[in-house]
């Protein structure tokens, strides 16, 4: 268990505690839905919850209201309840799938148009104390996730960038060498390598969204909006650049087993793993055994696999410079030194 996943798992369950407390302080009849609430809201992140919850209080909304009209239709004019409680719920199930943020308006109808089994109190009055546990839970999920705002996000993100630049250079070290994959094993480390950047993307919406609000809550002028969200996506074009390596290998007149393309791996993986030790320490690349094959000349061990090193570099260094300005946005005349 990585420290990320603790960290989740203690405000899932602090978020669980809390919010039956918060329940139970203001004797509400059904704790539980607080605590179901809760738990819809929390995210990994801070970044992510946040957009969890604002998208949670506008389905809520929309949900409750259509749901206390659904209750209003069967005690005053003679609605069923299983019809008003079918038809409304699937009305939303339908309208979620063109609006995202109404996902969770079916969940609260549902909540409140069940709500005529408690004794001693109406059914509009249930369906009210419902409306107040919901709120009760998204409020204690987006409190919890507010006291980590501080945290390392930046730290957290630049470790996931770093991961995904190293899996770039196993592969195409391995692409390079004088074993190839065979093509299933080709298809499956594509895949996975599909997969860890789509969550780094996903990771760099929460990772923007949880900076700015910082740099809000903190005054502070809005630089560098969007880093995260950018970085990732420089980190795709990076892993784009290292696999038209292999793409190129594929058809060139050289074979495979031949030390010039080995070189060319081991260059490249090592442009790549440099840059993932820039991003966690903050140390300039060193890119120096790649420039070797970036000039287009006879001395260039691969002479015509110069513009794809070029193109490699040049993302390489517009990350370190993207993260650099990131990390210094308060400091002046800072400089990014490429080796």
């Amino acid at each position: 268990m990585n420290d990320a996943t603790l960290r989740h798992g203690l405000q899932l369950a602090a978020a669980v505690v809390l919010s039956y407390l918060a329940s139970d302080a203001l004797h509400m009849p059904e704790r539980f839905w607080a605590v179901t609430s809760a738990l819809i809201v929390m995210r990994p992140t801070t970044g992510s919850t946040l957009g969890a919850g604002w998208d949670r209080v506008r389905g809520t909304l929309a949900g409750t209201g259509l749901g206390l009209a659904g209750v209003w239709l069967q005690h005053h004019i003679g609605v069923g309840s299983t019809a008003a409680t079918l038809g409304i719920v699937a009305l939303l199930a339908l309208g979620s799938a063109w609006i995202a943020s109404m996902r969770s308006a079916p969940i609260a109808a549902l909540i409140v148009l069940s709500s005529g089994g408690i004794a001693g109190h109406p059914a509009l009055e249930v369906a009210g104390l419902r409306v107040v546990e919901i709120a009760i839970g998204v409020s204690t999920g987006l409190a919890i996730s507010m006291l980590g705002l501080a945290s390392r996000t930046q730290a957290r993100f630049d470790a996931a960038c770093a991961s995904v630049l190293r899996r770039i250079a196993a592969d195409v070290q391995r692409d390079l060498g004088p074993a190839p994959l065979t093509p299933e094993e080709k298809e499956a480390a594509a895949g996975a390598a599909r997969l860890a950047l789509r969550d780094l993307a996903v990771m760099a919406v929460g990772a923007d969204r949880e900076a700015k609000l910082w740099r809000r809550l903190r005054r502070r002028a809005q630089n560098g909006a969007e880093d995260c969200a950018r970085t990732a996506q420089l980190v795709a074009r990076i892993a784009h650049d290292a696999a038209l390596f292999a793409r190129l290998a594929e058809s060139a007149p050289l074979a495979r087993d031949d030390a010039a393309w080995t070189a060319l791996g081991q260059a490249a993986g090592r442009a790549l793993e440099s840059s993932a030790e820039s991003l966690e320490a903050g140390a300039p690349p060193d890119l120096a055994a790649l420039r070797r094959f970036a000039p287009a000349s006879p001395s260039s061990p691969i002479p015509w696999i110069a513009p794809a090193a070029r193109l490699l570099m040049q993302d390489l260094t517009g990350l370190a410079h993207l993260r650099l300005q990131a990390a210094t946005a308060s400091s002046a005349g800072a400089e990014v030194r490429i080796r």
